[in-house]
């Protein structure tokens, strides 16, 4: 599967949104089993890591949007 590199800001984004929100979510009241989500926070975290790793082929887009990438 090829991802068009136009998509790439938005799919790092919602990748970095979504990290950030279940981080929170996973410290909130209303969460019986926070395991769930710190299971899922680190399935996001290993797909950016993927993501990172698929990227070092490509040195101008890593320039690009290495900021994103970052933990």
């Amino acid at each position: 599967m090829e991802i068009d590199s136009s998509w790439l800001p938005t799919l790092l984004c919602a990748l970095n949104d979504g990290i950030k929100y279940n981080d929170r979510l996973k410290h909130s009241e209303t969460v019986k089993d926070p395991e769930d989500i710190e299971e899922w926070i680190l399935q996001m975290l290993q797909f950016k890591q993927y993501l990172r790793e698929q990227l070092s082929g490509e040195p101008k887009l890593l320039e690009q949007y290495g900021e994103y990438l970052r933990d």
